[in-house]
């Protein structure tokens, strides 16, 4: 009786904690989601939660997804080589997750790395296989986020690449893609940055009243969720319209707003975009003093900048040699054991052949021996 009633317990018990795993679990994947939405406000809260997280979770989803966070807290604090390096530790949960969504993120995310270090050759690899894995999503809900991001990325390398007409066409695909998301700070982030990238192409191309107008809208999107980092980038960009207008006084002022809220986020970029236009605006207007300040400021956040790249990019090359030589073990491994099979059959071969043979030598001898007898 004893035994019996033991049984039904031990199953409660373990019901029990596996409902604690999965609430566990489930309380893991709101936090990532949570913490996504405040990487530009808090990139250092992220990274700490992060870190949490993927010690915490069991789940290669849940792991996948607190790495993917930790990379874009990394990104927004412009230190490429940290954020290359939780990206690329994604890549060993690939095989492991059966959400066709999470895999699509998995390979943009890593592709935008690849494009913030100019390694555009690799980034489109990565973009291309999740825009074809994308064609396998059959629920619509799933795919602007994906799709959103994607022609993001593709924006940022045809800049590059081609030209900011190319650019332009991209940039507007991916904001027709986050404007079907319901609003949250994440989207709105991204349609800050495509606002901002989208006024910079019209810069480029002296189409001032759209760059205008485009700066504003992306200062709009950063306000409505306080991220400092993206407000600052808008106003640096508005500075230049004010600039190539003529209007230096009115360029200093929006960078004064800027500076401001840049000291908040320690964006090298940033600073040294912020640093150059106001040593442009205060050379325009004779103030050589001032110039010279924000010129030193300017060429010091530069060095800095150059040093940081130089490191990435000398561990990207290291991440693609050793990537490299994996492959190449791999592939000597599957020859090594066709190898062993082809010896085998060699083998098994030979001694069938030699068992034939010697049945027949026999089959032979005892012919001749008959024959031999029958001429007796």
């Amino acid at each position: 009786m004893k035994a019996k009633s033991l049984i039904p317990s031990i199953l409660i018990v373990l019901c029990s904690l596996c409902s604690a795993a999965g609430l566990a679990q489930k309380h893991l994947d709101s936090l990532v989601d949570v913490t996504t939405n405040k990487v530009f406000e808090d990139p250092e809260a992220a990274i700490r939660i992060g870190e949490d997280v993927l010690t915490k979770a069991t789940k290669p989803k849940t792991k996948t997804y607190a790495l993917m966070l930790i990379s874009n807290a990394y990104l927004s604090k412009r230190e490429n080589t940290k954020s290359l390096e939780y990206a690329l530790k994604t890549r060993q949960y690939l095989d492991k997750i059966s959400s066709e969504k999470t895999r699509i993120n998995v390979l943009n995310t890593i592709g935008m790395q690849y494009q913030q270090l100019g390694i555009y050759d690799k980034a489109i690899d990565y973009l291309d296989e999740a825009l074809q894995r994308s064609k396998k999503i059959t629920d619509p809900e799933k795919l602007p986020s994906l799709l959103g991001f994607n022609y993001t990325i593709r924006g940022f390398i045809y800049r590059e690449q081609m030209s900011c007409q190319i650019a332009l066409n991209y940039f507007n695909k991916a904001i027709f893609h986050f404007k079907k998301i319901s609003a949250d700070n994440s989207m709105t982030a991204n349609l800050s940055t495509l606002c901002y990238n989208k006024g910079n192409c019209f810069l480029q191309i002296s189409q001032i009243d759209s760059a205008r107008v485009n700066f504003k809208k992306s200062i709009a999107y950063a306000q409505s969720i306080g991220a400092n980092s993206l407000y600052a980038f808008a106003k640096k960009g508005l500075s230049e319209v004010y600039t190539v207008e003529g209007n230096y006084n009115q360029a200093i002022t929006a960078l004064e707003e800027a500076e401001k809220a840049s000291q908040q986020v320690g964006d090298l970029i940033l600073n040294q975009g912020i640093y150059k236009n106001f040593s442009d605006n205060y050379l325009a207007l004779n103030n050589h003093d001032l110039y010279k300040i924000y010129f030193d400021k300017y060429k010091n956040v530069q060095k800095q900048i150059h040093i940081k790249e130089e490191k990435t990019i000398n561990n990207s090359i290291k991440d693609t040699i050793e990537e490299n030589q994996l492959h190449t073990e791999k592939t000597l491994l599957k020859l090594q054991t066709v190898q062993w099979i082809l010896l085998g059959l060699i083998i098994a071969l030979f001694v069938i052949l030699t068992i034939l043979t010697l049945k027949n030598h026999k089959k032979l001898k005892k012919a001749q021996a008959k024959l031999e007898s029958l001429t007796q």
